[in-house]
């Protein structure tokens, strides 16, 4: 990878490159908490929650075009401030005005569409900042730390948004203000972390020029474009695992809610043990011990479709949050080990797209899929998984493996 200039004091690991994530997400899980449980409650119907998400998920693959250019042309640690800022005023503004009892359409649009343009900026500045400030032999650790806290935050989010509607007095405006001040901690996170900004040899490029140039970048190394069609393909597969979970238990366990809120919790419980598992790595992972875990992958979803008994759903949905970690550790620690320091905000902002954008597309066709062949599904998405790894390394072959 090639080098910045000596500006920043590397180290072994940055607690407030560290927390800074960690808090923000923490704030949006528990806002999302509690977006779903009350506006359906105030409308007894979840077609306003889902069109309200749908266009936040548009947004946010917009925010991911603009933002890699963004953050390969401006101050990295400025771009995640200014996220945190916006943020943080409009979560706040949004609890002064919003009727918890009859929420207005276009104001839940408006915030949802703010926060998740905040964080289609604030994620990859971060994940670009790392190689800056994190010294080379400790990314995978840091990576693997950082990513176990995130599956924390998910696994912590839904036990203090109970906790918290357990209070009477306790709306939705509580939970605006809560996100709010996670932002506002989040700053004060940033403000400690001593960043100095490196402006480009090439100057500053059009938002346009910017973006061609990253996507000619990626092009031009094959093992990146691997990297990203793995990741896109296996979060299509990610998609469909967890809209066929809810629809097993509907339908084969009784519709029972406590068995779906125990596999949500094993799956986060096992993302954060794949993290941990890599804490202590000597090395970063290979492309191809990343592929051996996506084969591995495809064998569970295999399992949970030939054996349908609850228990065996139960393990296989933790091996699946557990693999998921991390091939997601892996695949980050080898992106930032072989781009180019410039050029990591637009890496990452193409890398995301293409996350972005295939949550829904997987949603959309297995949503069909699942309803055509119900259990079996399982079956259909492990035989696909590994064929389509298998095609990937097939059109790959000749480059050179990392």
């Amino acid at each position: 990878m090639a080098q910045n200039a000596p500006l920043n004091q590397k180290h072994k690991f940055s607690w407030p490159l560290f927390l800074s994530p960690f808090i923000s997400r923490l704030g949006d899980a528990l806002y999302i908490f509690g977006l779903n449980w009350f506006i359906v409650k105030a409308t007894g119907t979840a077609s306003i929650l889902g069109v309200v998400q749908g266009i936040g998920g548009l947004v946010l693959v917009a925010a991911d075009v603009l933002a890699g250019p963004l953050v390969d042309s401006v101050n990295r640690k400025r771009v995640m401030l200014w996220s945190d800022i916006i943020s943080f005023v409009a979560c706040l503004l949004m609890a002064l005005i919003v009727d918890v009892n009859h929420p207005i359409f276009y104001q839940l649009v408006l915030l949802t569409a703010i926060l998740d343009i905040g964080l289609g900026f604030n994620f990859p500045a971060a994940k670009a900042m790392v190689p800056e400030l994190i010294q080379d032999s400790a990314l995978q650790r840091f990576n693997a730390i950082s990513n176990t806290s995130l599956s924390l935050a998910d696994i912590f989010a839904p036990l203090l948004g109970g906790a918290l509607l357990a209070v009477s007095w306790i709306n939705f405006r509580e939970f605006l203000i809560i996100n709010a001040f996670s932002f506002l901690l989040s700053i004060a996170l940033l403000l400690g972390i001593r960043y100095r900004y490196q402006p480009s040899k090439s100057g500053r490029l059009s938002i346009w020029t910017s973006l061609k140039d990253g996507f000619k970048y990626v092009m031009g190394k094959p093992v990146l474009v691997k990297m990203v069609v793995i990741d896109s393909v296996v979060n299509i597969f990610y998609a469909a695992f967890n809209l066929l979970l809810p629809y097993d238990v509907k339908h084969y366990f009784g519709g029972n809610e406590y068995l779906y809120s125990y596999l949500m919790a094993v799956m986060a419980i096992g993302g954060m043990l794949g993290g941990l598992s890599l804490v202590r790595a000597r090395s970063a992972r290979a492309l191809p011990q990343i592929e051996r875990d996506i084969y591995l992958l495809a064998i569970v979803m295999l399992i949970a479709g030939f054996w349908r008994p609850y228990p065996v759903l139960l393990a296989m949905t933790a091996l699946y949050g557990f693999l998921i970690s991390r091939i997601g550790v892996g695949l980050f620690t080898l992106v930032q080990n072989v781009t180019d320091v410039a050029y990591l905000g637009r890496v990452f902002g193409i890398w995301f797209i293409s996350v972005d954008f295939m949550h829904p597309l997987g949603n959309f066709i297995f949503g069909f899929v699942i309803d055509w062949l119900g259990d079996g599904t399982f079956v259909l998405m492990g035989i696909l998984l590994a064929l389509c790894l298998g095609l990937t390394d097939l059109v790959f072959r000749k480059h050179t493996a990392v």
